[in-house]
């Protein structure tokens, strides 16, 4: 759990409250808490140290575009919001509205998004087959979008993707 619950304390502080008395419901979790602005030269020094984040949601939509920096941009990182009775599944980089329309966006965050949703629905052979569709063209490096190093327009690589599918 990251938050700033030393130095805000109505709104950080409420969600720390909430988040031990949550995870004390669970004695199988392991549970540690971080003040945001280490967690932020912890995600950029060792991010493989962590595995599940939960924190407030301003400080998570700055730390997840950070944490797309760490693998590319945002054009590659998926996500998804999954609740007890409902989910939903977007790019990080959401609609991208300033390059809308340019045919320039990556659209692997949203394929990659696509095939969580896939894979949560239980249709594991079509979430697998599109991840692997996606991993297929990086591998062969054709079909890159700019944000890449490649030429590649949007529909090109969806078309590249599905051409692997």
């Amino acid at each position: 759990m990251a938050c700033k619950h030393n130095m805000l304390w109505q709104s950080d502080g409420l969600f720390r409250r909430i988040v031990e008395e949550t995870v004390n419901q669970y004695p199988e979790l392991a549970f540690e808490q971080v003040i945001i602005d280490n967690f932020a030269q912890q995600m950029v020094i060792n991010p493989h140290q962590f595995d599940v984040v939960v924190m407030p949601n301003e400080h998570g939509d700055v730390m997840a575009d950070g944490a797309a920096g760490l693998v590319g941009g945002l054009g590659l990182a998926p996500s998804a919001c999954i609740g007890d009775d409902y989910a939903y599944f977007e790019p990080v980089h959401g609609t991208a509205p300033d390059i809308a329309g340019r045919h320039i966006i990556n659209p692997t965050a949203m394929l990659l998004s696509a095939a969580w949703m896939l894979d949560y629905l239980d249709f594991v052979p079509a979430a697998e087959r599109l991840e692997n569709a996606v991993y297929a063209v990086y591998a062969e490096g054709k079909h890159l979008t700019r944000d890449q190093g490649g030429s590649s327009s949007t529909l090109e690589f969806c078309e590249a993707v599905k051409a692997k599918l």
